[in-house]
C-alpha cells in the first residue's frame, strides 16, 4: 500500500487538537523559576520606589525656600540631619530645613526638590544655595518605577533573569508557573549501543538521544529517558505503554520508515490510537509520523539525525511548548537575511523543504549560507544557525533573495 503523506501543518492541528493533555501548574520559589512560564500574572502590590527620592547625592529642600536665592544673595538653609539609604524619611520639614541626602534616599513629604552637592556650599551645618531649585527638581517621584496595583508581567510569560529580580522587588517569594512536561524517549534499534567499546566493534553509539534530550529541556520540557529498545513489536508496545504511563507524551527515535522495518508505527497501530499519521510532506523527515493514544502524543521521529531533528522541531517542539504553557511555535524567533547561494531541489516538488543555513554578518546584514549535505549527516546541524522553509512547488530560491531563518533555542546562534 503506497504511503500517503500529508502536509506536516495540518498533521500538527490534527495533533494538538487529538491529544487531550493540559498544561498543569504549580507554585515553585522564585529562585527557582528562571525560564518557567509564568501561569499567573503578577501585580505589584507596592510602590517603587515607596517614597519620593533623591535621583543623586545632595541636599533636599523646599523648594519655596529657594526662590529668591542668587549668588550674592544666597539662601541659607539648616542642615537637620542626615536620611540613610533605605531609612524611611521624617514626616515633617520646617521652614528654612534642609537634609543631607544620598542618591536613592528617601526624602520627606514636604521636601520637593534636591540640589546637588556640586551646586552649594556648606560651612558647618548651613549649606548656601545660590539659585532658585525648581520644584520636582532631581526627585524620582514615588511609584515612578511600578505603581501598586500595575501588571508588571503577564501569564505566558517566560521569564528571564532581571524578572527574577522584579518579583522580589516586589516582595514575591513563591510565583505559579507552569509544569515542566514530563517527555519520554525512547531509542529504536537493536544496533544500538550505549557503549563506546560495543560501537567500535560494529555497533551505532546512540547519539541522537542526548540531541533530543537538550531540545526537550531547552523547549521547557522534562525529559525521561527510557533506553534503548530492540525491533521487537512487543518490547517496542511495552515500553510506549510504561512510558505514556510516566510522561505527559513520548517520542520515539529510529524504527520509523516506509516498509517491513517499521516497527513503530504498526505496532501503534495495535493500540487503537484515536488518531494516526505516519508521512509527512516534508523533507528531510518524510518517514516521521504521530498519533494519540489514551489521549497522549507518541511522535515518531525518524532514525536519520536531520530527519530526526526536522520532525522534532515541526511535530514535538509546538507540543512540548503547549504543555509548558507556551505558544504552539516551531520556532522561537526568525531574522531576515540574503541568501549567498542558489537554493536548488531537485525532487519531492510538492513537499515542503526544510534547509539549514549558517549565519555571517557582512555588510551590516545577515547573509545565509545553505549547508549541503545528506540526512545521516551530523555535521550539518553542527554549522547551523537556523532554518529556511521553501513552501512546496518552489524548486529554486535564487541568490540574493531575502529569506526568513527560523532560530530554534538549543540549535540556533546568531554571529
Amino acid at each position: 500500500m503506497p504511503v500517503e503523506y500529508t502536509d506536516p501543518d495540518e498533521v500538527l492541528e490534527m495533533l494538538l487538537g487529538a491529544q487531550s493533555v493540559q498544561p498543569e501548574v504549580v507554585e515553585v520559589g522564585v529562585a527557582d523559576a528562571f525560564n518557567r512560564v509564568l501561569a499567573e500574572e503578577v501585580k505589584s502590590p507596592i510602590d517603587v520606589p515607596a517614597f519620593n527620592s533623591s535621583h543623586l547625592d545632595g541636599y533636599a529642600l523646599r523648594s519655596v525656600d529657594t526662590l529668591n536665592a542668587t549668588s550674592q544673595h544666597p539662601v541659607v538653609l539648616t542642615i537637620r540631619d542626615s536620611i540613610e539609604l533605605g531609612v524611611e524619611p521624617p514626616k515633617v520639614t520646617q521652614a528654612g530645613e534642609a537634609y543631607r541626602v544620598r542618591t536613592g534616599s528617601y526624602l520627606p513629604e514636604e521636601c520637593d526638590a534636591v540640589v546637588g552637592k556640586e551646586e552649594v556650599y556648606v560651612e558647618g551645618d548651613k549649606v548656601y544655595v545660590t539659585k532658585p531649585v525648581k520644584a520636582g527638581s532631581e526627585v524620582v517621584k514615588k511609584g515612578s518605577d511600578v505603581a501598586k496595583g500595575m501588571v508588571v508581567l503577564k501569564a505566558g510569560h517566560k521569564l528571564r533573569a532581571q524578572d527574577l529580580g522584579m518579583l522580589r522587588l516586589l516582595r514575591y517569594t513563591k510565583v505559579k508557573v507552569y509544569a515542566e512536561p514530563v517527555v519520554a524517549i525512547a531509542s529504536i534499534g537493536s544496533e544500538l549501543t550505549e557503549s563506546v567499546e560495543e560501537a567500535e566493534q560494529g555497533k551505532t553509539l546512540n547519539t541522537h538521544a542526548y540531541t533530543i534530550t537538550a531540545l526537550i529541556k531547552s523547549a521547557g520540557g522534562r525529559p525521561l529517558y527510557l533506553g534503548i529498545v530492540p525491533d521487537d513489536p512487543q518490547a517496542i508496545k511495552d515500553t510506549i505503554l510504561s512510558g505514556l504511563a510516566k510522561s505527559s507524551l513520548l517520542l520515539t527515535i529510529g524504527g520509523s520508515s516506509v516498509g517491513e522495518a517499521d516497527l513503530v508505527s504498526k505496532t501503534l497501530q495495535t493500540l487503537t490510537p484515536t488518531m494516526h499519521k505516519h508521512g509527512l510532506r516534508l523533507v528531510p523527515g518524510r518517514v516521521a509520523g504521530c498519533c494519540v493514544v489514551n489521549g497522549k502524543a507518541v511522535i515518531m521521529l525518524p532514525g536519520l539525525i536531520q530527519s530526526t531533528v526536522n520532525a522534532f522541531v515541526y511535530l514535538a517542539l509546538p507540543l512540548i511548548k503547549k504543555l509548558s504553557g507556551q505558544e504552539a511555535t516551531r520556532y522561537d524567533a526568525t531574522v531576515r537575511a540574503r541568501l549567498a547561494d542558489n537554493l536548488i531541489f531537485h525532487k519531492f516538488p510538492d513537499f515542503k523543504k526544510m534547509t539549514w543555513v549558517s549565519l555571517r554578518r557582512e555588510d551590516n546584514e545577515l547573509v545565509a549560507y545553505p549547508i549541503r549535505g545528506d540526512s545521516p549527516m551530523l555535521n550539518v546541524l553542527v554549522r547551523a544557525d537556523g532554518y529556511i522553509l521553501t513552501e512546496p512547488n518552489r524548486m529554486i530560491v535564487e541568490k540574493g533573495t531575502y529569506v526568513d531563518v527560523a532560530l530554534v533555542r538549543g540549535l540556533s546562534s546568531l554571529p
